[in-house]
């Protein structure tokens, strides 16, 4: 859809488009443009806005009814001599302006006064042709700056975009780092809490089966510490695994 420009003959307004034109109440006599043509057009030249013409009614045209003056009749009472001296005196010299007939005159100075009408029209074109020309390289100016401007602001948000993307990497990258560590560390403790395990297991056969130099109770207290310290290695080794698995889980959706 076109974005049109305004002139009211001495600065233009725009660019509207067509649903915000429809509250400009153009007339067809106003001046238009958009990118694309070479030169301003009228609204009624352009097939696109005859839609929203705005109809101007005509002027009234008054009529004058000349007024007819009627010759003084002739009466009975009038003097014969009155009607010969009316009927010879009635022709009347024509007057002349500068030696010309009026009727020359006023011709030569119709034909002026066309003349100079005429120039005073021409050089206003020239002059409104001349505007129009630096109006429409003034905005085609400002519609290459707007371009850029824009070219400028998309490269800007494409910049912008691959730093978040880089940012983004970035953070992901020293994410999986860390549960890849924390999964290594997990195993190096398992290790650690296997082994305490084990030798947990070891202290329960040796307090259960060696019964010299120590009493019932002794005998029966190493065998129940025994018991815990396995109790509890085993629940570390149980954190540590789940820990593990979910650790993994996650790594796995990261990738």
């Amino acid at each position: 859809m076109n974005s049109y420009f305004l002139h009211n003959g001495i600065e233009s307004s725009g660019p509207f488009t067509l649903e915000e034109l429809k509250s400009k109440n153009i007339k067809p006599n106003t001046p238009v443009w958009c990118q694309g043509m070479p030169d301003w057009k009228t609204a009624a030249e352009v097939e696109e806005l005859k839609s929203l013409l705005v109809p101007i009614p005509p002027p009234i045209k008054t009529v004058v009814t000349p007024v007819v003056t009627s010759p003084a009749p002739v009466t009975a009472t009038t003097p014969v001599e009155n009607i010969e001296t009316h009927a010879v005196s009635s022709p009347k010299k024509k007057k002349r302006i500068f030696g010309l007939k009026r009727s020359v005159f006023y011709f030569i100075c119709f034909f002026g006064i066309l003349i100079i009408a005429s120039f005073f029209l021409s050089v206003y074109q020239q002059n409104r042709r001349e505007k129009l020309e630096l109006l429409n390289k003034q905005t085609e100016k400002n519609n290459i700056q707007f371009r850029l401007q824009q070219k400028e602001i998309e490269e800007q948000k494409i910049q912008l975009a691959i730093q978040e993307k880089i940012e983004a990497d970035r953070i992901l990258k020293e994410k999986k780092e860390n549960i890849q560590n924390k999964i290594f560390n997990n195993k190096e403790l398992l290790i650690v809490a296997n082994t305490n395990f084990e030798e947990a297991k070891k202290q329960l056969a040796e307090a259960s089966n060696f019964q010299f130099l120590r009493s019932a109770a002794e005998r029966e207290e190493e065998i129940n510490e025994a018991n815990k310290q396995i109790a509890h290695w085993k629940n570390e080794m149980e954190k540590i695994e789940d820990e593990n698995h979910r650790l993994s889980l996650e790594l796995e959706r990261l990738h």
